[in-house]
């Protein structure tokens, strides 16, 4: 791999000696962690499925996925307050052909402050009639308020996408990528794709598919985790099936693929698989979260499969043989979590924040756990900073890390059952 600058959801600059070995969970690590705001359904927006993104100023922005006016979902911002947090409903979706329903992406900030994101569903009424999805903006207006766009709503017919699933990702050129879920075939099914939308001087946008995926025994399946960048503006990201091994029957074969998209000199765009997961015992497979490149080129990520069975921390390096994978660390499920999911995020110490679905200590109400990993004396130690309770649990997204080293993150539950936003203070 190229070691250039990199940025994107995943871009992280690491400086962490190769190791080896993983060291057995402690459970016993001491946090504080609490319910900082919980959804009320209706109006007030419900489940929030997304990772949150934090301004300078310390306030959150994330979507719910249902509720809001609309019934379709909200953007919502969380603002520090003296007695705590306040919620606010920036925007609701409308479930119309000129609107989008139900964000599960992240959303991004450009440099004027302007809100970009996707909505699985919505828009075009293909897609089995529940609408192929949307990329929108929003913009704050000189009411107070913020005004929405629809940048591209897709189409899921041949030549185009369906179903946007990842947060998107700038270039320096202004112009955004993300991914699909669907793609290359009939009303969004196929096996995913990755897009492009580029600004026009009159302020409309151009959408491009620049790559279907073509699944598994030939290609990479169901891109779920977000995609990278570097400055030659080569694309990198893991799919969470296909590639040229077998894992499982069914639909989702493949054990799961990290590729590269490079431009070509006359336009169109060249893919490698870099590496494809395997099935072999204690091996990790399947990456279900975001990624990392360390600053001396590795890859660092999870999986919702493989390690001991629970999934499993692993780097991927590249050597005279090729790329290989070495597990750093793998999950027990009780009571250290079981199938991480989401991105990682790095604190300003050098260790690293991501979710567990399932696993940690309380297995009966629900599971879930947000962990840390610590780089002692070469070896990943865990640290399960919290497991879920009656109120929290079942975390879909990866956790933000703000200055102060306060993780922040979503949870299905909260006090009405409609899923809550917690943090952390290791």
């Amino acid at each position: 791999m190229r070691r250039s600058v990199l940025w994107g959801a995943g871009m992280l600059f690491l400086v962490l000696a190769c190791v080896r070995l993983a060291l057995p969970p402690n459970v016993a690590a001491t946090s504080s962690a609490k319910i900082i705001y919980s959804f009320a359904g209706g109006a007030d927006g419900a489940f929030p499925e997304s990772d949150l993104i934090m301004d300078s100023a310390g306030n959150l922005y994330g979507t719910t996925n249902g509720g809001g006016a609309g019934g379709c979902g909200t953007v919502f911002e969380l603002t520090r307050a003296k007695d705590g947090w306040k919620h606010e409903v920036l925007y609701n979706f409308a479930n119309s052909s000129n609107d989008g329903c139900g964000p599960t992406a992240g959303l991004i900030f450009d440099s004027a402050g302007n809100l970009y994101g996707t909505t699985g569903g919505g828009g075009v009424t293909n897609c089995y009639g529940s609408g192929c999805g949307t990329v929108f903006k929003l913009a704050p207006n000189s009411r107070g308020g913020w005004t929405e766009s629809v940048l591209y709503s897709f189409t899921g017919t041949n030549g185009d996408s369906g179903n946007p699933n990842t947060d998107l990702v700038f270039d320096h050129q202004g112009s955004l990528y993300g991914t699909t879920s669907g793609g290359g075939g009939s009303y969004g099914y196929g096996c995913g794709a990755i897009f492009k939308l580029v600004p026009n001087p009159d302020g409309t946008w151009t959408e491009a598919t620049i790559y279907v995926f073509a699944c598994y025994p030939t290609d990479a399946s169901l891109p779920i985790t977000p995609i990278v960048l570097d400055t030659d503006r080569n694309i990198f990201g893991a799919t969470e099936y296909g590639g040229t091994e077998q894992c499982a029957e069914g639909a989702f074969r493949g054990c799961g693929a990290v590729y590269k998209l490079t431009p070509n000199s006359g336009g169109g765009w060249t893919e490698t698989l870099l590496y494809n997961f395997h099935r072999f015992q204690g091996t990790a497979k399947n990456p279900a979260g975001g990624f990392l490149f360390t600053a001396d080129g590795r890859v660092l990520g999870t999986s919702v499969e493989g390690g001991d069975r629970y999934g499993a921390f692993f780097q991927l390096e590249q050597t005279k043989k090729g790329w290989e994978q070495t597990v750093l660390y793998r999950f027990y499920g009780s009571p250290d979590g079981a199938y991480p999911v989401g991105r990682l995020a790095m604190g300003l110490s050098g260790n690293l924040y991501g979710v567990t679905v399932e696993g940690g200590a309380n297995q009966s109400v629900g599971g879930g756990t947000v962990f840390e990993l610590e780089h002692v004396s070469g070896h990943w130690k865990e640290h399960v900073l919290f497991s879920a309770t009656n109120t929290a649990y079942n975390p879909q997204a990866g956790p933000t890390v703000d200055p102060q080293g306060h993780v922040y993150g979503t949870f299905a539950g909260g006090n009405k059952n409609f899923g809550a936003v917690y943090e952390i203070i290791p």
